[in-house]
């Protein structure tokens, strides 16, 4: 399959992604919203519920994504490689809402890996082109935005799971709020390597969001504040090493 039916393909498997998205919260699958799933599994590293709009500037990059796919100019070989990565990040996504709702966790938890791997794979992909025209925002901003924020709920669902197997804190007897600084900060880590290696600023915003909303959960507890605080400064010093640092480096 190629050409128009692969720009097709494309397009009805992101509407279908943010159909079922949306289905999720209005009817809820299964009878429960993500939310009230996220509720019953309390943990010290789920955010502050306003974090989770950072879903409609996805949502919004994955339709800007898939229509600037399917525009008859951009049919052909170069942007047929992107097929497969993100056909599957679609798919993956709404077999993720489905475990999840459905209170598998520990399949929630395979599924979302392999989202995570299928958006490294699309965030290789898109990074490997040569941007032209419009592609830094419609293929490349979208993609960072989407793998930043899958990298963090990669790390939630775990720690959902955890919880969920009775596991209170996190691995190796780590208390609840440690296990949180300890994600915050190994977050941090991976931005600052997004930064250094792709001077990804998008992907450093959106990790920046999430710290927030962690701190915004429980402003009280103060060894997340202090994991928040540290995770947040060697974010911003990443930006601040990325901007100075010449671009042939990379």
């Amino acid at each position: 399959m190629t050409g128009l039916p692969r720009q097709l393909t494309l397009l009805a498997a992101t509407v279908l992604t943010l159909v079922m998205n949306y289905l999720s919260n209005a009817l809820p699958l299964f009878g429960n919203s993500n939310r009230e799933v996220s509720d019953g599994l309390p943990n010290a590293f789920t955010p502050a519920g306003l974090t989770f709009s950072v879903w409609g500037v996805i949502f919004l990059g994955l339709l800007a994504f898939a229509v600037y796919r399917a525009l008859p100019a951009q049919r052909g070989p170069r942007l047929d490689r992107l097929f497969w990565p993100f056909l599957l990040a679609n798919l993956l996504n709404v077999a993720w809402l489905l475990a999840f709702q459905s209170l598998n966790f520990g399949l929630s938890v395979v599924v979302m890996l392999a989202l995570l791997g299928s958006l490294i794979w699309l965030y290789l992909r898109v990074r490997g082109l040569k941007p032209l025209g419009a592609e830094p925002l419609t293929l490349a901003l979208p993609t960072s935005l989407y793998l930043a924020w899958i990298s963090v709920a990669t790390m939630a669902n775990i720690t959902a799971f955890l919880v969920s197997q009775g596991v209170t804190g996190g691995l190796a007897g780590l208390s609840g709020p440690v296990w949180s600084a300890l994600l915050v900060v190994v977050a941090a880590l991976l931005g600052v390597f997004f930064l250094m290696r792709f001077r990804d600023y998008a992907f450093a915003g959106v990790l920046l969001w999430s710290f927030y909303g962690v701190y915004a959960a429980r402003p009280e507890v103060n060894t997340v504040v202090l994991g928040v605080a540290l995770a947040a400064a060697l974010v911003l010093l990443g930006i601040v090493l990325a901007a100075r640092r010449p671009r042939a480096a990379l």
